[in-house]
């Protein structure tokens, strides 16, 4: 029987995540992997509480600091995070009793070793609950970046970014939107089961199931436990994939009998919904990660495709057998992933604005080769889950001017919305608050000559 409470094992999975920089998704499973016997609530709870943290954590200790005599860049971690887990069910869960929880951060700091903080603890605890509502940001038309740092936590830097970027109006509906927890979307595996079979089945399976907004035979799930457990994932009718960065394949079309190359392709998402999309094509799918070509490997056995094959190697090194053989190259790069702030919240406080530079630069290494795998006549599709004006519609410009590439209208795909008239233009950008998905950019281009 395990002994061990969930407030214990969300601060023990701070720690590891904040303080010795995990990878948070990763850094979760594999910490819930080690209570076996937790409870689907248990579960659920302790997800709620790390996720939470990481997704609230500069407004946490901004509140914290207002009332503690001591910062907390000079608090003990264990104490630290003790803190930022109580401040958080009594903002963010309003179900869970305050005596209980300051009783509960009292309990973990004697069995951490730090009785003599446990008055601090407590009394810090008991006074933020007074003034909850008081701890405020600045207003917005006061100070802006301010206001949207502590509100939203995130680095300045990002806020100036989304600000320069789309507007002061779009980055508050952007920061809103992804401070809320992510969705499951999943993409149906149309070549094994078709989409009202499989929402049956997810339903028996007592998970609540809605169609999704934006990419063909995207389903937004609710309810879901321990997705990977179900006999429909088990049976390969489905895998987990962003709406988005579902939809960038829907945007391109895809003939029968196509030679399919697609680069940095881990996961392996857009290489399953290319052969969804066309189940007799020969797809190529390629990182430089051999670790994650095996999953893509066992992805594609679990779903059942058998025409994909897998490359090892450096995207940014041309291999000479694969100049103009595609019919289409899928180019979902490495970037900074400012999209995906609602499902990596981590990003909003490890993320470097410098980064964004230098993965710039190494998208159009790799976009200088890729072009030439491209068939005249073939196309290129050119993605991130990044907003950024450097990594997305530079590279696109770049691409145009350097290159022997045309852009692809693709307007007759999309929704004939205002967000969307770039499409004419070859390209689009989606903000997370148009459809709750990641922010995504999606670009198509056509090889010409000879």
């Amino acid at each position: 029987m395990n002994t061990v409470s969930e407030r214990e094992i969300a601060v023990r999975g701070l720690i590891e995540i904040l303080d010795n920089d995990a990878y948070g998704n990763l850094a979760l499973r594999e910490i819930l992997g080690r209570y076996e016997d937790l409870s689907r609530v248990q579960r659920a709870f302790i997800t709620e509480v790390i996720n939470g943290c990481i997704r609230h954590l500069i407004q946490l200790d901004y509140i914290i600091d207002t009332i503690s005599s001591t910062p907390t860049k000079k608090m003990k971690p264990l104490i630290l995070n003790i803190m930022r887990v109580s401040v958080y069910q009594m903002k963010f869960m309003d179900k869970v009793p305050v005596f209980a929880i300051c009783d509960e951060a009292v309990k973990l700091a004697r069995k951490f070793g730090y009785a003599k903080l446990s008055g601090f603890v407590n009394g810090v605890l008991r006074n933020v609950y007074r003034g909850l509502d008081i701890f405020l940001p600045p207003a917005l038309e006061e100070d802006a970046i301010e206001h949207m740092r502590v509100k939203f936590s995130c680095q300045q830097w990002i806020a100036e970014h989304f600000v320069r970027e789309i507007g002061l109006e779009s980055t508050v509906a952007l920061l809103e939107s992804v401070s809320k927890p992510p969705q499951v979307t999943i993409l149906a595996n149309t070549k094994q089961i078709a989409l009202d079979d499989l929402q049956e089945i997810l339903a028996k399976e007592g998970i609540v199931v809605n169609k999704g907004k934006l990419a063909k035979n995207a389903l937004i799930l609710s309810k879901t436990a321990n997705i990977s457990a179900l006999p429909s994932f088990l049976s390969g009718y489905y895998h987990v994939m962003d709406e988005s960065a579902a939809f960038a394949v829907n945007c391109v079309e895809i003939a029968p009998n196509s030679r399919i190359i697609d680069l940095c392709a881990a996961p392996g998402g857009k290489t399953f919904a290319a052969a969804y999309a066309s189940p007799d094509a020969s797809i190529l799918s390629h990182d430089i990660h051999k670790f994650k070509l095996n999953l893509i490997k066992l992805g594609a056995k679990r779903l059942g495709l058998d025409n994909i094959e897998v490359w090892s190697g450096d995207a940014t090194k041309f291999d000479v057998k694969l100049a103009s053989t595609a019919d289409l190259v899928i180019v979902d790069a490495p970037c900074s992933g400012l999209g995906t702030l609602r499902r990596r919240p981590d990003i909003k406080l490890k993320k470097t604005s410098e980064s964004i530079k230098e993965l710039a630069d190494l998208q159009r290494r790799i976009l200088a080769v890729a072009w030439q795998y491209v068939k005249p006549g073939g196309k290129l599709l050119y993605s991130t889950c990044t907003i950024s004006s450097a990594e997305n519609i530079d590279n696109v410009n770049w691409l145009l001017n350097t290159f022997p590439l045309k852009s692809v209208d693709f307007s007759g795909k999309v929704p004939d919305v205002p967000h969307f008239s770039t499409a004419r233009d070859g390209y689009i950008t989606i903000l997370p608050q148009y459809f709750g998905t990641d922010g995504f950019f999606i670009s198509v281009f056509e090889r010409v000559g000879e």
